[in-house]
């Protein structure tokens, strides 16, 4: 078998972005290189373990009595979730991070009336790239926060947000739409 390192992608710079809370009528993405339309707003620098992106799906064995032997595994509850930590204390990203509390800016800053989280389904865009010939764009029409990490105060690090988006499926069955810029596999 034959190794090709020119398949070898590092998606090592890129962004998240979405849109503010309620707007689901954004024109989505459908190219790995297009401009992201103006409704949605990168929530900034993202800690230096990026974004992990985790599949889960249960399955339930069927056996039969002669030989006990395993015949099916009928697919059962799926989900797709994105992992990151966002690096910027901005008013956007309290909003994501206290959906449905109150955030109120103010001459020194901002003020938050924190309330137990809503739900805040809204689309996202994965954007990474591996130098300037190659990106891969992940387009999520329906996700959510589902999971906030602890938010640490410490003399030894940064404060940030670390967030587990859940994908939901579109209209059309859809979790995720993904494009691709990459030499090695357009059409020649």
């Amino acid at each position: 078998m034959a190794v090709d390192i020119d398949l070898i992608r590092a998606y090592t710079d890129g962004l998240v972005a979405t849109t503010a809370a309620g707007d689901t009528s954004v024109t989505a993405p459908t190219t790995a290189t297009a401009p992201l339309s103006a409704d949605f707003f990168e929530v900034g620098a993202i800690t230096s373990d990026g974004l992990t992106e985790s599949t889960s799906q249960d399955r339930t064995d069927v056996f039969i009595w002669q030989r006990n032997a395993l015949v099916r595994r009928i697919p059962g509850q799926y989900t797709k979730t994105f992992q990151f930590a966002a690096a910027e204390t901005s008013l956007f990203n309290l909003g994501l991070q206290y959906p449905g509390s109150t955030i109120t800016q103010s001459a020194s800053g901002a003020s938050v009336a924190e309330k137990p989280p809503t739900t805040d389904i809204r689309p996202f865009v994965l954007h990474g790239m591996d130098g300037a010939t190659r990106a891969q764009r992940v387009y999520l029409p329906k996700a959510e926060i589902t999971e906030r990490g602890d938010v640490v105060w410490s003399s030894e690090g940064i404060t940030f947000y670390e967030w587990t988006l859940t994908a939901y499926l579109d209209e059309t069955g859809v979790v995720a739409y993904r494009y691709y810029l990459d030499p090695d596999m357009a059409t020649p």
